[in-house]
């Protein structure tokens, strides 16, 4: 059996799944960021003292300082923190609070040393170094609400560091200001021209700017620097797909998938895409591996495979598909992704022919929980009118035309059931609705042959 499907939502994963290979998110910074020379440069520099813009040094204070640079050249760096904030000068010094801040935020302390470089603003409120590092500190956090203007404020004062310049474009990428994130990237690339991260986020910033080309050369430098580096295989594939180079985004897909290291949600990307290329059998590995894999794929991006490979009628990959996603999530709370997994589940037993009776009464449940249910309306509809239960279906079609977001298809499908019955005048009515939702040459000329048979039949 089979009957047009007009109205279930269908969604089509052309765009990238997961934030690691989606365009909508910015790219996280490398694990070796933290631990790259040129940041450990920049970082460490600010330990050393610039008495043009920032606080003067007393003797007392430089002594101090002076006294923990053999703890700290040992790698002692607990002893240096905890002689420094021994001392009283740690509540009264701007320099000796921002010392202990840097400690902390080499030691992983960063709720500590946040206050720390936050008290050494407080005595000195132009301490750039301190607003800067501050920032990092923000960043660690994942709180670009205030890493932005710790930044903003460094620079404000003076600084040019490729790190600061890097940092605050990859907050505003964060806030989806792309040519603003692009314009530090390049700044960031004046100090730092070698740094791999801010090379990357040129590209991610040139791919939202529909720079693609640009963008695609871009991260085949950045992936011959760092070749191990997944996430950029995933940015070239994500442009790749941006640029209808589905066959190069699936190869790059494939690769990061056999040496281990693609996550569920990204199978079932790469399982899309070989369904789209009409390849169930490869699909099929794929989508099953996603199922079984930890941590698990968001289920709205299961159910968006499982209907791509309904709407393409592979009933067998489709039910087996669907057994497994019931299977790997028994208790879904979220009941319109509930109904979503039971309409597909009836719309494969009701239009592959396997069990069409059990379909139609899953979608009169789903009718009896929301009446207002679209999807479950039409596919009943449809059902009974393959079924010649035409008054039923029509009843249907009527009911799912009043609901917002459904009244295009179910006027159309209205019209196509009256010229089925050669009730022309109510078909030519339906499908003058149709127009006056959305114009269609198409649908316009259905319309004009419709009129003609209407005349002929007078």
């Amino acid at each position: 059996m089979n009957f047009s499907v007009f109205s279930i939502q269908l969604s089509v994963c052309s765009s990238l799944l997961v934030s690691s290979l989606s365009a909508a998110e910015a790219l996280p910074l490398s694990k070796s960021y933290w631990k790259d020379s040129e940041f450990l440069k920049s970082f460490n520099g600010s330990y050393r003292i610039n008495a043009r813009i920032e606080p003067t040094v007393t003797t007392e204070e430089r002594g101090l300082l002076v006294s923990i640079q053999s703890m700290m050249a040992l790698g002692k760096r607990k002893e240096a923190l905890a002689k420094l904030k021994a001392s009283s000068l740690a509540k009264t010094s701007a320099a000796i609070s921002f010392n202990i801040a840097n400690i902390q935020f080499e030691l992983g302390e960063m709720e500590d040393a946040a206050e720390s470089y936050q008290k050494a603003l407080k005595i000195f409120p132009n301490f750039r170094r301190a607003h800067r590092n501050l920032g990092f500190v923000y960043v660690r956090q994942d709180d670009w609400d205030k890493a932005l203007p710790a930044f903003e404020q460094a620079l404000r004062l003076g600084d040019q560091d490729g790190a600061t310049y890097g940092q605050l474009a990859y907050g505003r990428m964060q806030k989806e200001q792309y040519a603003s994130a692009l314009q530090a990237y390049r700044l960031a690339q004046v100090t730092q021209p070698e740094s791999i991260d801010w090379k990357a986020g040129i590209a991610q910033c040139l791919q939202h700017l529909q720079r693609n080309e640009e963008a695609l050369a871009l991260v085949d430098e950045v992936i011959a620097a760092r070749p191990e580096e997944v996430s950029y295989y995933l940015l070239q594939s994500s442009i790749q797909l941006s640029m209808d180079r589905s066959d190069e985004a699936m190869t790059n897909l494939e690769m990061v998938r056999r040496m281990g290291k693609l996550d569920a949600e990204n199978h079932l990307l790469l399982a899309n895409l070989h369904l789209r290329s009409g390849n169930g059998k490869l699909a099929r590995p794929v989508m099953m591996a996603a199922i079984e894999m930890e941590p698990k794929a968001p289920l709205e991006s299961a159910l968006n495979v499982l209907a791509f490979a309904a709407d393409g009628k592979d009933w067998k990959l489709a039910r087996d598909f669907a057994d497994a996603v019931a299977k790997a999530w028994p208790e879904i709370k979220d009941e319109k992704l509930s109904s979503k997994l039971q309409r597909l589940g009836a719309l494969i037993d009701i239009d592959s022919g396997e069990n069409p009776e059990r379909g139609a009464k899953v979608l009169e449940s789903l009718m009896k929980k929301d009446p207002l249910d679209g999807d479950a309306l039409t596919l009943l509809a449809g059902y009974r009118i393959e079924e010649k239960r035409n008054q039923e279906g029509e009843m249907l079609l009527q009911q799912a035309s009043k609901i917002e977001g459904y009244e295009y298809n179910a006027r159309l499908e209205l019209a196509k059931l009256y010229v089925s019955l050669s009730r022309y005048p109510e078909a030519l009515e339906e499908l003058d609705l149709v127009l006056k939702i959305r114009s269609s040459p198409a649908i316009s000329t259905y319309r004009n042959a419709v009129a003609n048979l209407a005349e002929a039949a007078r």
